[in-house]
């Protein structure tokens, strides 16, 4: 789902994941869905925050986040997964999970 490196404290990197059905792979629709972003940085309380679908026509599947400087507040690893509806009947949380790591800035 997604794979990189991100450095603490920064406000302008980005996630871009892409939706997949688990067993039949094709892009799920995520016009009029409401996507959220789920991850825990080192351990810590599950944080949420809501993405960015891109258009749907063009690009299937596809959303983003852009991280705040107070999401990366330090190094270590950022353990995540995207719900879509969430607390709806028809919730989906995406059964990968993603690890991301989070670098120190150099001093």
């Amino acid at each position: 789902m997604a794979n990189c490196e991100l450095v603490a404290g920064d406000g302008g990197s980005k996630l871009h994941v892409t939706i997949t059905d688990k067993q039949t792979h094709e892009t799920i629709d995520l016009t009029g869905k409401t996507i959220k972003l789920r991850y825990s940085l080192n351990g810590a309380v599950t944080e949420e925050r809501g993405m960015t679908a891109l258009n749907q026509t063009i690009r299937p599947g596809e959303a983003e986040y852009q991280f705040l400087t107070t999401d990366l507040s330090a190094a270590g690893v950022l353990r995540g997964e995207v719900r879509l509806q969430s607390g709806q009947p028809d919730q989906l949380t995406t059964v990968d999970e993603f690890h991301l790591a989070i670098r120190a800035p150099l001093p």
